[in-house]
Formats: structure tokens, C-alpha cells, sequence
């Protein structure tokens, strides 16, 4: 080795670029993100009466039977919420509604999981729809005759307060429109969701394409408290109240929402990433899962005897359940379900649980990172469990120690589920954009850029000078990229800012 008494300032420079440059090995690159650990396995035994229909699908689409058993268990939930309330120590009673998040990839079969899972409920809105033209035939003819008496008894008595008034009393109230055929709405704004509550007391939000829904009206800047708001209120059966200048005020007590959101992980990052949701207790009320894909060996089979068999029964189940008729309170209108208490052993097993899920969201418990929706977890196990006795016997006064027993199950699945995403979706969205200015960068021909190509022909969502650097310095600092001296020659000019790949 030379003297280093003899090395010119050149010299000097050269060897710090190359302990710069060595000190950066592949070796020490550090992934932007660690992907969260593998999903845990359903627990399909836990869905009791569900357990029939969930495996039939699953036979039947090959797809994960994480997601099979969401859509069934949300349309289980959509048909029983309107006939009962579950009534649990110390909050109460409770409604049985949901929000059920499924993430998954294209390709995972989740329209025709949902297309199974909901056929009830599509039969019953045909068989709505077929009433409703009737219905509303007769309502026109009947609201036509109203307005017409009413004219009538205005011309005649007019002058006459005492007459018109009992005129107009004998005449009677205007006439209700029938409710509307439609149980489901995809992607409904926060004023149409309203709408669609107003026509019916029982409702769904349903959608394979939670994209258009996360990434539309409802949970856009302007909207997504207010989405967001009333899918809280929903949740928890309070009255939906609107006063607005344009539409009058409105007062929707007595309804119940399940909602069952499919969407690709990119949407959730959306979603369940954002701070202001899940400070207003939106994801606290969700049970998510994110199943392990099984693209790639579906290959055909033949679905064994007895599948059909088993689908047929649950969907004339599904059908008859909301068919039967809902308990309405007569002096308002609203929905009034039955209250649905917890046997004696339920309740102390239900107890233990609860006690349980209470010290775990302490300072040093398991669910602390989780605390929002580990403190609503016992409250999901004791909503489940009262959809799954409904379920099984729609005349059950009590819900018994089994159906307990599997909410129970359910919810540590929730739970265990919710603590795996919870680090994924608390990424920051410069190490996200990093990742995808990585994946772009890859599948270049040459490993090396110039900052201008980045924000003129990079991803677009990094589309100005500003994130492009700062998005490439976050590669950088994680050692993805290394870069070039100023002057560096690049599509025939020298460049200021340039980067190369470095070396797997």
C-alpha cells in the first residue's frame, strides 16, 4: 500500500467514495417495510350452524375460506340483525349489526364468494321488487284520492276553520310510500345512504370493489368524517339525525346496517391507515382479516356430493329469515327487535372474557397497540354469538353456552388478526411511495436516474420534484440506491442529482 504521507487531496477524496461505497453493502440494505407475519388460520369450527354453508363455497370457489367465511357470516348478520338484540352485562342491550373488511388481491374470487353468500338476499329483494310495483300502484292511487279530498275540503270549508280541521282529520294522515326492494347499496354517499335508511329499516353495505368506495364520495376529504360518523352510529343503533336547509331535517330511529367491504390491500393502506378513523373508533368497530392468498392451486375439481344440497339450504334459510316479519314499534314505526339475553352459563363465560379483554388493553397487556378495538372485542364475541343462535333458531330466547363459545373464538381471531395488521398499516406513506418508486425503478432497462426522469416519468403519485427527491433519499437512506457524483453524464447531460442501484 502507498504512504499515505504521499497521496494527493485526489487521492483522499477517491478513498472516502470507496469506503463510502463499501460501507453500503447489499448486506446492509434495510427493507423500507417488513411485510406483516402470515394470517392465522380461520377458525371454522367456531361458526357453528355457519360451518355447513362457508365449507360448501369454499368447495365450491376454492377461494380462501378467510373470505368465505366473512361473506357468510356478514349475510348471516344482515338477516338476523332486524329480529333481535343481544343483551350483554354492562353495556346493555346491543344491536347485532357488523362491519366486516376483507383485504385481498384480484383474483381471489371474491365476487362469486359474495354472489354465493348473498343469494338470499338477492331472492328477497326479487320478490320485493315484484310487491314493490304493486305496492306503490296502490300508494300513487291512494296519495292521488288524498290530495284530492284534501282540495276538496279546502274549497268547501275553506272558511270555516272548525269544519276544515275536521274534515281534514276524518280525511286522515298521507298516505306511506312502501318501502323500497333494495336491502343493498355498494357505494352509497353519506346523504344516500340516509336515503336508502329511510326506505327500508334493515340495510347492507356490500361491495367486492371497496376501492370505489374508500377511494370515492363517501370517504373523501369532505366526506369521510361524515361517512365515517354514521357508520359509528349504525353500529351502536343510535338514531340517524340530519337537519339540513335544502332537504329539511330527518330523524331515522330503529335501523340496522351490516356492511361487508372487500378490498385490495393498496385500499386498506387508505383506510386503515388513517389517523382520523381510527381516532373516531370507525376501525375499532371493524373485524378485519387479510387471508393468505391461494392463487395458484385452484386447479379443477369436481365439488364433492351434497354441495349443492348444502348451498340450496342455506340460501332459502338466509331468504326466510328475511322474510320473516320484524317486530316494528307502532307509535313510531322503527324497528323494535326482541332483546336476546345470555343463558346463565353464557353470561359467566361471556364474564371471563370481558374481564380478560380489560386487562389486556392495560399499560403492558397484549392488546395495548389495539386498545380502541380490544375494549369493544368482548362486545364483538357477544354480537356473534346472538347472529349464530338467531341463526340457528330464529324463535331462541336466550343465547346459549355454545354460541358463546364460538363468539368467543371468533373474537380472539379478530383480536389476533388485528394485532398482525395493526404494524402494516401504521406505515408511513413516504416508505410506501418509497416501495413503489423501488418496483418502478426496477423494471427499468439501466439502473441509473436522473432526479427529472423520477418526476416526469416516475409513479404519479410522485409526480413533482419536491417528493421525487424526497422519496429517493428515503431509498437511499435505506441503501437501495446509492448516489452519483455531481456532473455525472445521464441521457447525454450532466446531472446534479443522479442515482444508481445498488448491487442484491
Amino acid at each position: 500500500m502507498d504512504n499515505p504521507a504521499n497521496w494527493t487531496p485526489a487521492d483522499a477524496a477517491h478513498f472516502g467514495a470507496a469506503v463510502a461505497q463499501s460501507a453500503r453493502t447489499p448486506q446492509d440494505k434495510r427493507p423500507l417495510y417488513r411485510e406483516p407475519p402470515s394470517a392465522h388460520a380461520f377458525p371454522v369450527e367456531a361458526l357453528g350452524p355457519l360451518q355447513e354453508p362457508v365449507r360448501a363455497i369454499q368447495e365450491t370457489t376454492q377461494a380462501p375460506i378467510t373470505i368465505v367465511a366473512q361473506s357468510v357470516l356478514a349475510a348471516a348478520t344482515l338477516a338476523t340483525q332486524g329480529h333481535r338484540d343481544v343483551t350483554l352485562p354492562g353495556p346493555g342491550r346491543r344491536p347485532l349489526a357488523a362491519i366486516f373488511i376483507t383485504i385481498a388481491e384480484s383474483g381471489e374470487r371474491k365476487s362469486t364468494v359474495d354472489r354465493l353468500a348473498l343469494q338470499g338476499v338477492a331472492d328477497v329483494e326479487d320478490y320485493r321488487k315484484r310487491e314493490y310495483v304493486a305496492a306503490m300502484a296502490a300508494y300513487q292511487n291512494s296519495k292521488k284520492a288524498w290530495d284530492v279530498a284534501r282540495r276538496h275540503a279546502e274549497r268547501n270549508y275553506g272558511d270555516d276553520r272548525k269544519k276544515l280541521e275536521a274534515e281534514l282529520n276524518a280525511i286522515g294522515p298521507e298516505p306511506k310510500k312502501p318501502e323500497h326492494p333494495m336491502m343493498l347499496v355498494g357505494d352509497p354517499t353519506p346523504e344516500g345512504l340516509i336515503m336508502h335508511l329511510e326506505g327500508t329499516p334493515v340495510a347492507g353495505i356490500f361491495t367486492d370493489e371497496g376501492g370505489s368506495l374508500i377511494g370515492g364520495v363517501s370517504f373523501n376529504d369532505e366526506n369521510s368524517m361524515k361517512t365515517g360518523g354514521i357508520l359509528n352510529k349504525l353500529w351502536d343503533a343510535d338514531p340517524i339525525r340530519r337537519a339540513r336547509v335544502t332537504t329539511g331535517s330527518t330523524f331515522l330511529p330503529g335501523r340496522r346496517c351490516t356492511s361487508h367491504i372487500m378490498m385490495q390491500p393498496v385500499v386498506a393502506e387508505k383506510l386503515l391507515g388513517s389517523t382520523l378513523h381510527d381516532g373516531m373508533g370507525l376501525t375499532a368497530r371493524m373485524l378485519i382479516v387479510a387471508p393468505t392468498s391461494t392463487a395458484g392451486t385452484r386447479e379443477h375439481r369436481e365439488p364433492s356430493p351434497g354441495v349443492n344440497l348444502s348451498l340450496l339450504k342455506y340460501t332459502n334459510h338466509i331468504r326466510d329469515l328475511l322474510l320473516r316479519p320484524f317486530r316494528m314499534d307502532g307509535d313510531t314505526g322503527a324497528l323494535d327487535p326482541m332483546p336476546l339475553p345470555l343463558s346463565a352459563d353464557a353470561r359467566a363465560t361471556w364474564v371471563v372474557f370481558y374481564n380478560e379483554c380489560e386487562r389486556e388493553i392495560g399499560p403492558k397487556g397484549a392488546l395495548v397497540t389495539v386498545k380502541g378495538f380490544g375494549a369493544k372485542l368482548a362486545e364483538h364475541a357477544g354480537r356473534i354469538a346472538a347472529v349464530l343462535t338467531v341463526y340457528d333458531n330464529p324463535d331462541a330466547t336466550e343465547v346459549p353456552l355454545w354460541a358463546m363459545q364460538c363468539g368467543i373464538r371468533l373474537a380472539y381471531y379478530y383480536g389476533a388478526e388485528a394485532l398482525r395488521l395493526r404494524g402494516h398499516a401504521s406505515i408511513s406513506p413516504d416508505l410506501r411511495l418509497a416501495e413503489t418508486l423501488l418496483q418502478w425503478w426496477r423494471a427499468l432497462p439501466s439502473p441509473e436516474l436522473h432526479l427529472s426522469t423520477v418526476y416526469q416519468f416516475g409513479p404519479r403519485s410522485i409526480r413533482d420534484a419536491k417528493t421525487a427527491k424526497r422519496i429517493v433519499e428515503v431509498l437511499e437512506d435505506h441503501g437501495h440506491v446509492e448516489r452519483l457524483p455531481a456532473g455525472t453524464v445521464l441521457d447525454g447531460k450532466q446531472r446534479k442529482e443522479a442515482w444508481k442501484l445498488t448491487a442484491d
